[in-house]
């Protein structure tokens, strides 16, 4: 399987040696394996305040609290609270009139699977406290991009949707729930990057702020990690590589000696990692379950999620057989540089980490690149392909850099971000038949349409 034997290098060596290497500001290590486990911190919390990076540090999560949403889930349809097929109208009041008919038939399954059509984020600014029902209203005047169950497209918006759902059947809003009936059980302090509840207070727990580092320079610069309110249940906890993997410890097959496995019932964890026919992640992964990524290695398969937000990094991997679980947290956007190395030396030592390889295709493709032009949408989320004087192509989004963009064969591109130090974006273009027009982008598992 890859997984027996002990690295030849040991891990803090490897991981501090990398964080170096790229420069990353903080970051920190758990790895559980062979029953035991090890953390390593590296770095500082923020280059203000020069704090140093303690195994306690809460990190940003980023997309990495859907493991965790689809985790408090699965609580309540094991408990016979919710059903994973009942149709969404059934469950949220605020669906059953909505102006988008389409969207209350979709489940609670296809929701955590990323199979419900949904758009991948809508910006709900009038979001102030900890309730989900106005934003499930706002979610039935959106358009679906396909019918529920056609295809896969990463959206944040069904996890938020998701928070409704946790609201309806449980009574309580999804901080709470979030904070009572999972993290606190588990013995982890709660960490939310937003906390709207009344009487919340100050966050217990140091927190590490967002860095970029921008090409041609060696200075980490402080940056927002620009998470809404309203992604919360998408995006919005925070909190520690030993956090991350105490979670996973749940989904490993030594969880009987695991005090907590009672929070999580051993078909529900089944059922988390089952793959949903169908569903192409291109971009992020091989197979999606229900909150996990699969990573297929030959006839063995690792699980996990990863996850980002403004100036921060998160990665986990659980592999059940072996009960192995690895989680890495960085604040810097050196973070995925950092990870992929590390996966790389992690291989080379013997622990043969599950890890999704885009194709990395090589001398750009001689065509009509005006095949390409146009604008390309998912919701709020606005790409256009533009060309300029010489004829290059760009990527460009509203607020963000360019981005240089080639076009390869199979209507493959890379897109380079010519200002910051960060791997290249590498997704595709879908046409509408062989030889046809170009009808989709794809790029990080979501599908955007063109629209001229």
């Amino acid at each position: 399987m890859g997984t027996s034997g002990s690295p030849g290098r040991r891990v803090a060596d490897i991981f501090e040696e990398l964080a170096r290497e790229h420069r990353v500001t903080g970051a920190q290590l758990a790895l559980y394996r062979d029953g035991a486990p090890t953390e390593h911190a590296v770095g500082v919390e923020s280059v203000r305040t020069k704090n140093p990076v303690t195994a306690d540090t809460a990190f940003p999560f980023g997309s990495v609290t859907k493991f965790f949403t689809a985790g408090l889930i699965m609580q309540f349809v094991s408990d016979g609270d919710l059903d994973l097929d009942e149709p969404l109208s059934g469950l949220v009041p605020e669906l059953k009139s909505a102006t988008n008919p389409l969207l209350g038939t979709g489940t609670v399954r296809q929701l955590l699977s990323h199979t419900a059509g949904l758009a991948d984020s809508i910006e709900y600014a009038d979001m102030r406290g900890p309730s989900y029902r106005r934003f499930a209203t706002v979610c039935g005047e959106e358009p679906n991009l396909f019918p529920p169950g056609l295809a896969f497209s990463y959206s944040n918006t069904g996890y938020c949707l998701l928070g409704s759902v946790i609201e309806a059947v449980s009574g309580m809003d999804w901080w709470t729930a979030m904070d009572s009936c999972l993290l606190r059980p588990l013995g982890i302090e709660p960490a939310f990057l937003h906390d709207p509840r009344p009487g919340a207070g100050q966050p217990a727990r140091s927190r590490a702020e967002g860095h970029a580092i921008r090409a041609g320079s060696d200075e980490a610069e402080p940056v927002d990690h620009m998470t809404a309110l309203s992604l919360a249940a998408a995006g919005g906890l925070a909190g520690s590589a030993r956090d991350l993997v105490t979670t996973a410890r749940l989904h490993l097959d030594d969880r009987a000696t695991f005090a907590h496995r009672h929070l999580l019932p051993e078909d529900a964890i089944l059922q988390m990692r089952e793959s949903v026919p169908d569903a192409e992640p291109f971009g992020l992964a091989d197979a999606w379950g229900l909150g996990l990524m699969c990573h297929r290695n030959g006839d063995d398969a690792w699980y996990g999620h990863d996850g980002a937000v403004g100036g921060a990094t998160c990665n986990l991997r659980i592999h059940p057989g072996s009960s192995t679980a690895l989680a890495v947290t960085t604040n810097s956007t050196a973070g995925p540089k950092l990870w992929e190395d590390l996966v790389g030396e992690l291989r080379a030592n013997g622990l043969d980490l599950g890890h999704y390889s885009l194709p990395h295709p090589e001398a750009p493709q001689v065509g009509d690149l005006g095949d390409y032009l146009g604008s390309y949408t998912n919701g709020d989320l606005l790409l256009m392909v533009v060309a300029d004087g010489s004829g290059e192509l760009f990527l460009t989004r509203e607020d963000y850099s360019d981005y240089l963009l080639t076009i390869h064969e199979d209507d493959l591109f890379v897109a380079r971000d010519r200002v910051h130090d960060a791997l290249p974006i590498i997704g595709r273009f879908v046409r509408e038949r062989a030889g046809g027009p170009v009808a989709l982008l794809q790029y990080g598992g979501r599908a955007l349409q063109r629209r001229g």
